[in-house]
């Protein structure tokens, strides 16, 4: 299984990558240089592809490897995948030995694939020129560097590949979180959840980056809390980290989706709140790019679903084409803020904390039995779930349902709730969780519309500085959505007295 952290470097930083301080001080080689050339090859239908492998003849000079690699996964920035790989005599793919490498790592898709050739020409190509060595960390762990620089290449495309790889050969792989993070903070680079063959059959299939949501979290009944909980977080982080290239492309639906990672990520750590602290400069960034997410929703928000639905006259029509239009300034400098701060070094050094925080088990505290942390996930799952649709029934009881900003409050509970019965739906398959469930979504929607009733209103008077000549109208949709979250509360209030308030299992 092959285990390493990719970091992408920038043109100018490339070289100083080479003579970092952070990676000669704990070098036990020299650096090597060598350029070779990776074909990867696969079946007409991308039959490989299509099951997370890829196939890569590595030729440099007269030695050629063949590697098929895949499955496992990239999580801020660690890959583990599964790799076979062997010395062929060619640059052309040895047909037997992809037949064993199949079975071994794919059997299903082997037997499936009997008699299918692998196409004659490579998908595509990738030429790069590799700088490798070796170091010795002070705890005994070897950590191969290696540096590339090169392009991928399909037909007349291409793309341009720089990349540190810090790929572990013994030891703690939560060791090359931290040695990245010294990396990062000497020469800013970037976290690259992305391999070689994504991007290379990016080029080959045209892909377009695109929102990706929350994947089902996987659970075994024996884990422990603190293992289950490690995997929730890494499930939310890989939410959050697959919707990069949208956001950085100006997809709305990813930077909702990657918010939506964001907000299941501070939901578990809540969830445990009495049992586990995030250190505090890592609560910090988190807290900030809510803040920079958040801002950006409800502009999108705004633009997408308040302004459509306004009952205008056609007198009216042409103020609010200015008034949109201020409205698609503001939301664009928000959503130009977010692409900054997902590419900002503040951000990469968040992922790195956080995955190095993971990794490195960091909510760990003790190993004598009687740490909570240490239950069976199978008994501890039923008390937090119950203890989050406690907080739901209190605050449905106690508060004064009367005042926006205390539904809201039930809001939040009520999603909390919600997103602790998902993060834990693998252990249980009762029909009123599932109902329950479903009355915790609709609840939501419902408290949310009134939310963002209230949220636009404040839109609308920051608005007010942008186009002053149209203060009647913006009065106008101030009186609107005023009267919409008005007309909506009584249903509100009837339905949290009446369905929030009884407990509910598990």
């Amino acid at each position: 299984m092959e285990c390493e952290i990719k970091l992408a470097v920038d043109a100018g930083s490339a070289a100083q990558i080479k003579k970092s301080a952070v990676l000669r001080e704990h070098a036990v080689s020299k650096p090597h240089e060598e350029e070779h050339v990776d074909r990867y090859f696969d079946t007409g239908g991308f039959d490989l592809w299509k099951h997370g492998f890829a196939l890569r003849v590595r030729s440099a000079g007269e030695r050629h490897v063949q590697t098929l690699k895949g499955g496992g996964s990239a999580v801020a920035g660690l890959h583990r995948r599964t790799e076979l790989e062997a010395g062929i005599p060619s640059a052309a793919p040895d047909l037997d030995l992809f037949a064993k490498q199949l079975r071994a790592a794919l059997p299903a898709l082997a037997r499936s694939l009997d008699g299918q050739a692998l196409a004659a020409e490579p998908v595509f190509v990738n030429r790069t020129k590799r700088t490798t060595w070796m170091l010795a960390l002070p705890d005994g762990t070897h950590v191969e560097c290696a540096l590339d620089v090169g392009e991928l290449r399909r037909g007349e495309r291409t793309t341009q590949v720089r990349e540190l790889e810090l790929e572990i050969k013994d030891g703690d792989p939560a060791c090359l979180y931290d040695l990245a993070r010294r990396v990062h903070e000497a020469t800013p680079v970037r976290i690259e959840n992305v391999s070689k063959a994504e991007r290379g059959y990016a080029l080959a299939t045209d892909d377009k980056a695109h929102a990706v949501k929350a994947a089902p979290v996987t659970l075994k009944r024996k884990a422990t809390l603190g293992d289950a909980f490690g995997g929730i977080l890494l499930n939310c982080l890989q939410q959050m980290q697959a919707n990069e290239a949208g956001v950085q492309a100006g997809d709305v639906e990813s930077l909702h989706q990657m918010r939506v990672g964001l907000r299941r990520l501070r939901a578990a750590q809540a969830m445990v709140r009495t049992l586990v602290r995030l250190p505090d400069p890592l609560a910090a960034d988190i807290d900030w790019l809510a803040d920079e997410l958040g801002d950006a929703r409800n502009w999108d928000v705004f633009l997408d679903s308040v302004l459509p639905g306004l009952p205008l006259t056609d007198e009216q029509k042409a103020a609010l084409a200015r008034v949109e239009a201020a409205a698609r300034e503001e939301a664009e400098r928000h959503r130009a803020r977010v692409r900054s701060a997902v590419g900002s070094p503040r951000y990469t050094t968040l992922m790195l904390a956080l995955g190095g925080w993971i990794a490195g088990r960091g909510w760990h505290h003790t190993t004598v039995p009687t740490d909570p942390l240490e239950q069976k996930i199978a008994k501890a799952a039923p008390q937090l779930v119950q203890h989050a649709s406690a907080r739901v029934r209190k605050r449905a009881r106690g508060t004064d349902l009367k005042r926006p900003e205390c539904l809201h409050k039930v809001r939040i509970a009520a999603k909390k709730e919600r997103y602790a019965r998902e993060f834990f739906a693998a252990l249980s398959h009762d029909r009123k969780a599932t109902k329950r469930h479903d009355l915790l979504s609709g609840m939501q929607d419902e408290l949310g519309e009134i939310n963002d009733a209230f949220v636009a209103r404040t839109l609308v008077a920051r608005l007010r500085d942008r186009v002053p000549q149209e203060a009647e109208l913006l009065g106008f949709i101030e009186g609107v959505l005023a009267a919409r979250a008005l007309d909506a509360m009584p249903r509100a209030r009837r339905h949290v007295k009446h369905r929030l308030r009884a407990k509910a299992r598990f």
